[in-house]
Parts: structure tokens; C-alpha cells; sequence
């Protein structure tokens, strides 16, 4: 018969040394943890964090509230508000306004407001303006309107000549009542022409029968 093979088994382990009563006993040896890198990522706080991901912004280039400028006051307050032909003439409820320019200087009003100035800013309709924000300018129908007349009769009173020419018309004192009006509106002086009228008749020049009469203009 064959020999039976022997099994055999690894090898023996150390035995322990022996212990004696007094001897301390032995600490087993550990493998000490692999230590962190020196230059570790420093962990970011909260503040870090917010300040790395939104941008600094210094106190200079935050916004603040702008002061409201002082405007200086160009307005006088003696002047009267809304429209000139708002405004009211002693003597224009019973037509006895007395009147100190002539025909003839009403008419150069006339023609220059319909005519060279007819585009100034400032001799536009009241309330009126056009697309473009500016002040539509007069025109014969309008003025008409403002002074309650007819057209005929404005073309009547601007063909009359001299000086007093056109005195009897209705248009004559109306006229003279809205560029009156205007320029106590606009705060102008009075001219030369006109103090020396009010000088000369203090109650206003006459309105009928002064047809060529030697008048200061």
C-alpha cells in the first residue's frame, strides 16, 4: 500500500515569550497613520467664501441719494400766472380803456406778429403747441379770434393809413388791449412814444375823427 501523505500546515507562529511575575507587558506594534500633507488646503469660511465669490465694492462707488440743487427764482412774483389774455385792463368791461398808442403803431404790432416775428417763441398762442412741443404761431383766422372780430374788418383797419387811420374801427382798441395785455405779460418797459402820449393825454387818444391828426408815435 502506498504511504498516506502527510498533510503539513504553515509555518508556526512565534510563541509568546515567557512572562515573569514583575515583567511589564509588551505593547503590540501599530503602524501610525499616513500624516496629512504639510501644505493642506486651508478650508474657506463663510466670509471667505462670500468674499471670493461676490465682487468688492468700495464705499465710493455706492450709490447715494443726490442732493436736490437750490434753483434760484427767475420767475417775479408780481408777474401774473397762465395766459396774458387772462389778465384784465382797467376800463375793458365797459370799453373805455384809454389807448396811448396810435393806428399806425398798432398795425407795425399787427404785421409784425403775423408776419417777421410771426415764429418767436414768445408770440405763440397761448396753450397752443404743435407736435413738436412748440408754441403754434398766430395766424390771421386765430388772431381774429382772440380780439372777437371778423376777418374783413382786420383786413379794413390794416389798410387805413396815417397815422390816426382806423380809429373809428372796432379793431383799434381791441388790439390795443392784447398787445397791452403782452407786454405787461412779458414785463417790457414802455417806449419813448408811448410815456410821451400818456404825458400828453393822460385819458387816452380819441377814437373817431383824428384822421390824419399830427400824433406822436
Amino acid at each position: 500500500m502506498p504511504k498516506a501523505v502527510r498533510r503539513t500546515s504553515g509555518p508556526r507562529a512565534e510563541p509568546y515569550p515567557a512572562i515573569k511575575p514583575g515583567d511589564k507587558l509588551p505593547t503590540p506594534k501599530t503602524t501610525a497613520p499616513k500624516s496629512a500633507p504639510k501644505k493642506a488646503l486651508k478650508e474657506k469660511t463663510s466670509p471667505e467664501v462670500n468674499s471670493a465669490s461676490a465682487p468688492v465694492t468700495s464705499d465710493d462707488s455706492a450709490t447715494k441719494p443726490k442732493k436736490a440743487t437750490k434753483k434760484a427764482a427767475t420767475v417775479s412774483t408780481n408777474k401774473p400766472s397762465g395766459s396774458f389774455l387772462d389778465i384784465k385792463l382797467d376800463g375793458e368791461d365797459d370799453n373805455t380803456i384809454p389807448i396811448y398808442d396810435t393806428c399806425s403803431t398798432i398795425r407795425q404790432k399787427i404785421n409784425a406778429l403775423l408776419g417777421k416775428d410771426n415764429h418767436k417763441p414768445e408770440n405763440g398762442m397761448p396753450g397752443e403747441f404743435d407736435k413738436q412741443g412748440n408754441p403754434k404761431p398766430y395766424t390771421k383766422a386765430s388772431f381774429c379770434r382772440a380780439l372777437d372780430t371778423r376777418p374783413d374788418m382786420l383786413a379794413r383797419f390794416l389798410k387805413a393809413k396815417q397815422m390816426m387811420g382806423g380809429a373809428e374801427s372796432s379793431v383799434y382798441p381791441k388790439a390795443y388791449a392784447f398787445f397791452e395785455k403782452k407786454r405787461i405779460f412779458e414785463g417790457k418797459k414802455k417806449t419813448p412814444g408811448r410815456e410821451k402820449v400818456e404825458a400828453d393825454r393822460p385819458n387816452g387818444l380819441p377814437r373817431r375823427g383824428t384822421w390824419g391828426a399830427e400824433l406822436p408815435c
